[in-house]
């Protein structure tokens, strides 16, 4: 019977060990996964405020035809709720 009691202390042991660098790997990953994430969102936050600059200097630079835009997209968004 110990036999049998030391292999299994000898597995448990190893099933442990094995958990414990698992848990380090995922927690490697996880972080990759979030400095990739980051960067993503940096990017697309970039581009956004490139767009809203550029879109509030059109703006600025041709307010009839901005207020034209706006109108027209009232108009079709009363038009498409009154349905």
């Amino acid at each position: 019977m110990a036999l049998f009691s030391k292999n299994a202390d000898d597995i448990q042991g190893d099933v442990e060990e094995q958990i414990a660098a698992l848990r380090k790997e995922i927690s490697k990953i996880t972080a990759s996964l979030s400095d990739l994430g980051s960067e993503k969102f940096d990017d697309v936050k970039r581009v956004a405020t490139k767009q809203v600059r550029y879109a509030a200097d059109t703006a600025k630079e041709n307010p009839l035809v901005t207020l034209a835009i706006v109108a027209g997209a009232a108009l079709l968004i009363g038009l498409i709720s009154r349905r």
